[in-house]
């Protein structure tokens, strides 16, 4: 039997499409399509015979009701999830790229040098590593590493100029200029960041993480600390980036020491990427 335009049928056949495009235009700021799965179940419904229309224009307003609590559901949380915790970056207005009169650049025997030196109590070393800079580029950037005799290791990584592009010095890669090594020493290639976003997104923590921490320093510089395990094997990383585009990042792992312990390592003002020569002469002798 067919019913005509006045029959309760079409009334609720009108109710529907217009059920339908509210839903829909709801549904469009949901992270899921859920308007597709939507609009086809409807589609189908148009295309049966008219007695199965309510029946059908049921069932697909009843899978997207389930298909839009899904949605909120899987949304939610991943909003929640972008909070981040954030400083103000320093402006950067004091750096330089090139040595002071009398200076030149730090290597990775005085980076080593000055890692043993600070840290704290002063425990007996078994091993050290270092690399210097790539002088094939401006930057500094020297990389130390020191085995303890108790157990764990504590790294730096001492990165000059890490907010600006990487230029190229024009050497030959051989030694720096002014350096008195005779041969080309394991070096460390630059690494910048001089995105504002990137920075950004780099130094922050999200809600919630208890293993990072970010704070404005007093001199301007950003620390951002992380802490990842417990006991003995604990990781913990400080990372300073200072108002000259200077960065340090120390990395004790299986130390035992604690979170003050290393900041304090991090922010010692006696991380310089230009030193007098007699510094790296020093660290030179004492590695020789």
């Amino acid at each position: 039997m067919r019913h005509d335009e006045s029959t309760p049928f079409d009334d609720d056949l009108r109710y529907g499409r217009e059920f339908s495009r509210a839903l829909d235009t709801a549904l469009n700021d949901l992270p899921l399509r859920t308007e597709f799965l939507v609009a086809g179940a409807v589609a189908r419904g148009t295309r049966t015979r008219r007695r199965k229309r309510v029946a059908l224009w049921s069932t697909s307003v009843s899978a997207a009701a389930a298909l839009t609590a899904a949605a909120l559901l899987l949304a939610l949380p991943g909003q929640r999830g972008d909070a981040m915790q954030t400083v103000a970056l320093p402006d950067f207005s004091v750096g330089s790229d090139s040595a002071p009169p009398g200076k030149e650049p730090v290597t990775g025997a005085a980076t080593v040098a000055l890692l043993a030196e600070l840290l704290p109590d002063r425990p007996s070393v078994t091993k050290t590593e270092s690399r210097d800079s790539d002088p094939a580029y401006t930057a500094v950037q020297t990389y130390g590493k020191v085995t303890l005799a108790e157990g764990g290791t504590v790294a730096v990584w001492l990165q000059g100029g890490f907010v600006q592009k990487p230029q190229r010095s024009g050497q030959d890669g051989d030694a720096w200029p002014g350096s008195r090594q005779s041969s080309k020493p394991e070096v460390t290639g630059p690494t910048h960041m001089p995105s504002v976003d990137g920075l950004g997104r780099h130094y922050s923590c999200p809600e919630g993480d208890d293993g990072c921490r970010i704070a404005k320093l007093g001199d301007g510089s950003v620390l951002l600390f992380k802490e990842r395990g417990s006991g003995s094997g604990a990781e913990l990383t400080a990372d300073v980036l200072r108002s000259d585009g200077t960065r340090v990042v120390v990395t004790a792992t299986g130390t035992g020491y604690r979170a003050a312990q290393v900041q304090a390592l991090a922010t010692s003002k006696r991380w310089q990427q230009w030193v007098d020569p007699r510094v790296n002469d020093a660290a030179e002798k004492a590695g020789g």
